[in-house]
């Protein structure tokens, strides 16, 4: 049994496809517009590893605009300059995505990741990233579960400066990180008792 689908331009459910892409695409473009701030003002994990990029949410939009008006007219003058406006911006971000932005500081890999002892309902992880030759490393601390868990920066280092590499994050209590570099250096870092925040982002260099 052959199933066809009848997509020419007066068909209703063209029109109807067209119409749902173009609102999912002016949808993505809003999150990419505003995605990141709200992530940031609020720290929920489930916005913040989403929109810590813009670039994907601004890649899904263009895709989805440029296909909405593929479907939803066949006027040339519109169609042209729309379609070749969301190839170039979508190869741009495409690009920058996967081939330029890892070299400054983006794909980022966790490496560890250790829960809170005491029962406490959070845990920290390690990531390990490059930019260029430079090693780098992220220390964050999720506190809570589910929608409502937040995910806090706790730590950055940049190998370029080898005595300041990390070498091992650990807890020092429930609401405590300690942190130790390559040279010995230790310092701890507490934590808000009820939010897990960390009281500072430690920083080295």
């Amino acid at each position: 049994m052959t199933i066809t689908v009848d997509i020419r331009k007066d068909h209703p459910r063209r029109r109807v496809l067209g119409r749902v892409l173009l609102a999912g695409g002016v949808t993505a473009g809003v999150a990419c517009a505003v995605g990141p701030e709200v992530a940031e003002s609020t720290r929920l994990l489930v916005l913040t590893t989403p929109f810590e990029y813009r670039w994907p949410s601004f890649l899904a939009a263009v895709v989805l605009l440029g296909t909405a008006v593929w479907l939803l007219t066949d006027r040339t003058a519109i169609r042209v300059p729309t379609l070749t406006a969301c190839v170039v911006a979508a190869c741009g971000a495409l690009a920058f995505g996967l081939l330029f932005f890892p070299l400054f500081g983006g794909g980022w890999e966790e490496t560890g990741r250790k829960a809170a002892p005491g029962g406490a309902e959070r845990y920290l992880v390690v990531e390990e990233g490059a930019a260029m030759i430079d090693p780098l490393w992220r220390v964050s601390v999720v506190d809570g579960s589910g929608l409502g868990a937040h995910h806090w920066p706790a730590g950055f280092f940049n190998g370029d400066a080898a005595d300041h590499a990390l070498l091992d994050v650990s807890w020092a209590g429930p609401d405590a990180l300690r942190f130790t570099t390559v040279d010995g250096t230790v310092t701890t870092v507490r934590l808000d008792p009820g939010t897990g925040k960390p009281e500072r982002k430690l920083s080295v260099p």
